[in-house]
């Protein structure tokens, strides 16, 4: 189970709050995949799930993206690298669950990729955005 620290705090209140909705998502999905074996009630909100957390991510990222950019934050580039790694693993997933259906060993593949990508990827990545936040910006970017 994740637990939301200081540590994670990127200074940005709107990115903040969202990456404790993630990490909410994700101890969600801890909770499904516990189920041993899961039912089939587990699976389809399993599923269902994918899809949400899929739509969620795309407008988590791309709202970083244009802070970082616009804060001109030096890791803005490799921030986009790493979301880009990130959907590509989680859409393959998806395709994949739908191909071969949804079995125990794959919801617990994809809750501990997702555990330990947000917390490594906030940690090394997104809090190097705090100190940019307090450079001014142009006024035209406001």
């Amino acid at each position: 189970m994740l637990v939301w620290t200081e540590q994670f705090e990127t200074g940005h209140s709107l990115l903040d709050a969202q990456h404790r909705m993630l990490i909410a998502y994700i101890n969600r999905m801890e909770e499904l995949v516990q189920s041993d074996p899961p039912s089939s009630t587990d699976v389809e909100l399993f599923i269902r799930f994918i899809d949400f957390l899929e739509g969620y991510f795309l407008m988590h990222f791309g709202t970083e993206e244009k802070c970082m950019h616009r804060f001109r934050c030096p890791v803005h580039e490799e921030n986009k690298q790493a979301h880009a790694a990130f959907l590509d693993f989680f859409l393959k997933f998806k395709m994949q669950l739908k191909t071969e259906g949804c079995h125990p060993d794959q919801m617990r593949l994809l809750h501990g990729y997702c555990n330990k990508w947000i917390q490594k990827h906030i940690l090394r990545i997104d809090t190097q955005l705090a100190p940019c936040l307090k450079q001014p910006i142009e006024p035209d970017e406001l």
